[in-house]
């Protein structure tokens, strides 16, 4: 298998801002939470914001992992990308529309930039997690 996933979800820890372990090599926190506080899901403060990843038995803060941290547990796989089921009503995708939500940003008076995207490439899931069985030789 090649392209291993760091993530039972497929969001890339090994990439994230708020991982501990990446926080404490460069702490980027402040630049994720400015991006996260642009899409109107919540307030984060990078001075308390930090996760351990959902391979650990610390805390994880992924939106994905609380369907499918328990689920991939459950089938003793070690991320979706296993799953017969993959993509199923529990896997958060993360990624919407690109024109609708483009469309949702101007129409809210957000100042989306490239920046953002680029901000947000680790938390794109679905797309990590279909190159991986596409790369795996896995079908659906």
């Amino acid at each position: 298998m090649t392209n291993e996933i760091s993530s039972r979800c497929g969001i890339r820890c090994d990439q994230c801002f708020i991982l501990r372990a990446n926080v404490e090599k460069r702490d980027r926190r402040a630049e994720i939470c400015a991006t996260w506080n642009k899409l109107g899901i919540g307030t984060f403060d990078p001075a308390v914001i930090i996760c351990d990843g959902c391979l650990s038995e610390g805390k994880c803060l992924s939106a994905g992992a609380g369907k499918t941290r328990p689920c991939v547990i459950k089938k003793g796989i070690p991320h979706c990308g296993y799953c017969d089921d993959y993509p199923c009503d529990d896997f958060n995708e993360h990624e919407p529309d690109p024109v609708e939500f483009y469309k949702e940003m101007e129409s809210r008076g957000t100042n989306w930039t490239s920046e953002d995207d680029k901000m947000m490439e680790p938390y794109n899931p679905k797309s990590v997690i279909d190159d991986w069985r596409k790369n795996n030789g896995f079908s659906k």
